[in-house]
């Protein structure tokens, strides 16, 4: 197995060491076709429903602190990706939203995503992918 770069790795290739070459692929993708969002933005705004969530609501969608959560949208706001307004429930709340350009955004990386999974099915057949696929959502979702 090698790198990107040809190289060899001096150890046995570890999980945490393929799924980072694995996912160096997917974010060299998503940065030729979504390149105004780095991979951990576009988390915060995949999380969005149409009618929005609540900060705190999203930090904990995506399991980060109510204050790391706000500095991403604050960035995504600045970029046009996702509006905040004030919580129809609570004047102290915030809801945050995707714009039409944050949701475009999100469908854009959706694309690459489908273009990796085919890519990666057609490359170890389309069975062993979708077992691939059902064992590793086993282990990430209990």
């Amino acid at each position: 197995m090698t790198d990107v770069k040809g190289r060899r790795p001096v150890v046995e290739p570890h999980l945490p060491m393929l799924m980072g070459l694995v996912f160096g692929q997917l974010r060299e993708q998503l940065a030729l076709d979504v390149p105004e969002l780095r991979p951990s933005q576009l988390r915060v705004l995949e999380w969005l429903p149409p009618e929005g969530l609540t900060i705190s609501e999203l930090a904990e969608c995506v399991d980060m602190t109510t204050q790391g959560c706000g500095q991403f949208v604050r960035q995504l706001e600045g970029l046009g990706m996702v509006e905040v307004a004030v919580a129809d429930h609570d004047a102290r709340a915030r809801v945050v939203r995707a714009t039409d350009r944050g949701s475009e955004a999100v469908a854009r990386s959706a694309a690459v995503l489908a273009r990796c999974d085919a890519t990666w099915a057609e490359r170890v057949g389309p069975e062993r992918y979708r077992v691939f696929r059902e064992v590793l959502g086993e282990l990430a979702l209990g």
